[in-house]
Parts: structure tokens; C-alpha cells; sequence
């Protein structure tokens, strides 16, 4: 089945993080990067990746163990609700929106190139670097180009600022003294080259300044030959229906999950689901931390923690009406019978059955697939009038 990949944000019943860490100034291996090379002193380590239990604490048919979701979540009415359709109607604005979202990949950049370059620009650039006249490994964009701002302190002592005053197509000698911290590299051959303190050459050709970025058209032509693969479109008519569509279907979700957690009574989060979704998401900061190479304390502060203490004791308050929905959509696929067994698990992951339990194990499965046929049923069953 076909999924249209809108660009809004997604409806997760998971309480879950991400990070999408990035180095700046260039590949994580650019030795022209003041921000991506030097070492540390800290004493703080790079944590090991965990194992997380994603089926802690549930019953072999995806409930939580020992718990009674009557107990904690009263039901309001949450089927045949007429949904105004004013709510839930996407604007002109909001359409227009999306219709540029899809264009942005396919913008062009104008290249400027009959003045010189000035503070603030974004400039396109190459350049090979060596020190005593050896090539050093990530010290050179490879011909491939790079964009930088000019004047910026992205990159190693005053890099960016010696290209300011020259022309597109001039190649330049930028001169920079490594700081006295900085890590080694290695030659073409791998032997070491000593960076920290050393003076280096920078051979550096100023390609182009960057100007306006010019954007296609969300018409029949840009949507046949852009989107047809993906999407399934072949005419800006058919793809706005389904942009439409799809924003509405968006709007409607986040309708009745605001009335399902307005009119809903959830006494309380039971103790052993909010320690249970605690312990994973903590695991999965730790596997966050591993796979970018950070110690977790740095992480955190990215997040805006203090400590993992901190992180811990937020937890509740901060993901408080994400853990309730899960409560709620459970007390409804329980109220409709919407269990899930090993057959309606082998029938949803077809291919994926096998790989999925043995990474997620049955009852996380059936846990999930419950919270999703629960949603899915207030979905079908409330109209917009």
C-alpha cells in the first residue's frame, strides 16, 4: 500500500526521542573545521549501546501486567462525533505550504560571480590543505566544493576571513595556524602528520557566491517528473486532492486526540508504566549517545537537562499526555475487543514477522498494534459533519 510521506508531523503513540546530531563546518572529517576536530580534556565517557526490554512488564498478550485500564480511564463518548469541518479544513495557506514543501529540494541556487566576496556571504569553495608541504587526510573538499559564510569562525583561526575581498574563479593561499589541542591526521600513505600548533597552507579556489535560490513551479511538469516515483502523482490537480486529503485526515487525528484527552479521566499513570517507558527512553539516550560518540551527559545538555536526574524527574510532566493517550486508546481497543493475537501480528508483518518479534519480542508488538487499532477506530468511527 502506497504511503503519502506529507511533510507534517506524525501522529506517535510512542513516547519517544530522537537526535539528529550534525557536525558543522563541513564533514566530520574536515581538518579546516574548527568545530569538529579538536580534542577534549573532559574525563566524561562515550557510554556502550544497551539492550532495551521493549516487552518490560507487559503480559504475553501486550497489557501491562497488573493493571486493570478500568481502574485508571474513564471513557467519555469517542465514537459518532460530528467533527466541524472548520476545524479540520485545511487552509489555502496551509496547502500552499505543503506545495512548497516539495519544491524546496528541487530550488537553484543562482551563482554570483562578477563581484567580490563580502562579509556574511554564503560561498562556494575547494581547497587542499598541507602542512611543510604534506597533504593531510580531511584537509581538502576533494573537488566536490563546500559552501562556507564568509567572515564566520566555523572554520580554524581566521580561515573565512581571508576569502573575503576575492573574486569568484581566483585561487587563493589561506594561511591558519592549528590550535595547540588539535588532534593528528595522516598522508596519502597513512603515516602520521602532526596538526596541533603547525602552520598550514590552504590552496583555495573561491568557486562561486551564493545568490537567490530559484524554485520550480508546483505544476504538471514538476509533479510528473518529480514526484510520479514517489508519490504515485502525475498532475499537480491530483497530488494537491491528496495533500488535501491527507491534511485533513492530519487535522482530524489531532482533533480527537485533544477531545480524547479534554474529556477522558485518567486517575492516574500507573507506576509501572511510567517507570517502564522511564527505563526505555533512558536506554535510549544511552544507544543515542553511543551511536553519535558523546558521553550521555553531553546529550542532555543538548536537550536542555541538567543531569540524568533532572531528565528523570521531568519525564512524567513532559511526556504526561502522550503516556495518557496510550492509556486511553488501550481502554478503547479493550472496550471493542480489539486484541491482538500471534495470527493478527503474523497477518500485519507478513515478511517482517520473524525480524520484528526478535527485535521487539510479541508482547511489545501486540502492545503496539492494540494502541494502533484503538486509534484507528476512533479514526473510522466520527465523521466530519
Amino acid at each position: 500500500m502506497k504511503k503519502l510521506m506529507i511533510r507534517v508531523a506524525a501522529l506517535t503513540l510512542a513516547v519517544a526521542m530522537a537526535a539528529s546530531l550534525t557536525a558543522c563546518g563541513g564533514s566530520s572529517d574536515s581538518s579546516a573545521s574548527s568545530s569538529t576536530s579538536t580534542s577534549s580534556s573532559s574525563s566524561l565517557t562515550v557510554p556502550e549501546q544497551v539492550e532495551i526490554d521493549y516487552g518490560m512488564n507487559l503480559t504475553e498478550d501486550g497489557l501491562w501486567e497488573g493493571v486493570a485500564i478500568t481502574d485508571y480511564v474513564t471513557l467519555p463518548e469517542y465514537k459518532n462525533i460530528t467533527i466541524p469541518s472548520d476545524e479540520v479544513t485545511p487552509t489555502e495557506e496551509d496547502l500552499e505550504y505543503q506545495r512548497q514543501s516539495f519544491v524546496q529540494d528541487f530550488g537553484t541556487v543562482t551563482q554570483i560571480t562578477d563581484r567580490a566576496v563580502e562579509d556574511g556571504d554564503q560561498v562556494n569553495i575547494d581547497y587542499v590543505g598541507s602542512v611543510d608541504g604534506v597533504e593531510f587526510t580531511g584537509g581538502n573538499t576533494g573537488g566536490n566544493g563546500t559552501t562556507v559564510t564568509a567572515g564566520s569562525e566555523n572554520y580554524i583561526d581566521d580561515f573565512l576571513t581571508q576569502i573575503i575581498g576575492h573574486m569568484p574563479g581566483e585561487t587563493i593561499n589561506v594561511e591558519v595556524t592549528f590550535p595547540d589541542d588539535y588532534n593528528d591526521s595522516t598522508d596519502a600513505d597513512g603515516n602520521p602528520v602532526v596538526l596541533a600548533g603547525k602552520d598550514a597552507v590552504f590552496v583555495t579556489t573561491i568557486n562561486y557566491i551564493e545568490g537567490e535560490t530559484i524554485y520550480p513551479e508546483f505544476d504538471d511538469a514538476f509533479v510528473s517528473e518529480n514526484l510520479k516515483e514517489q508519490y504515485g502523482w502525475e498532475t499537480a490537480a491530483q497530488a494537491n486532492e491528496e495533500i488535501q486529503q491527507t491534511l485533513t485526515d492530519y487535522n482530524k487525528s489531532q482533533y480527537l486526540q485533544n477531545y480524547l484527552l479534554e474529556n477522558s479521566k485518567v486517575s492516574e499513570v500507573p507506576a509501572v508504566v511510567n517507570e517502564t517507558l522511564l527505563e526505555q527512553e533512558v536506554a535510549n539516550l544511552t544507544n543515542t549517545a553511543a551511536v553519535n560518540g558523546l558521553p550521555v551527559e553531553y546529550l542532555l545538555m543538548m536537550y536542555g537537562y541538567e543531569s540524568l536526574d533532572s531528565f528523570r524527574e521531568t519525564f512524567t510532566t513532559d511526556a504526561e499526555d502522550q503516556i495518557k493517550l496510550q492509556l486511553i486508546l488501550q481502554a478503547i481497543a479493550e472496550a471493542e475487543g480489539l486484541a491482538v493475537s500471534d495470527d493478527d501480528l503474523k497477518t500485519e508483518l507478513g515478511e517482517e514477522y520473524d525480524t520484528a518479534v526478535e527485535t521487539y519480542g510479541a508482547p511489545y508488538l501486540k502492545h503496539r498494534f492494540m494502541l494502533n487499532n484503538g486509534y484507528n477506530f476512533v479514526m473510522e468511527n466520527n465523521t466530519i459533519g
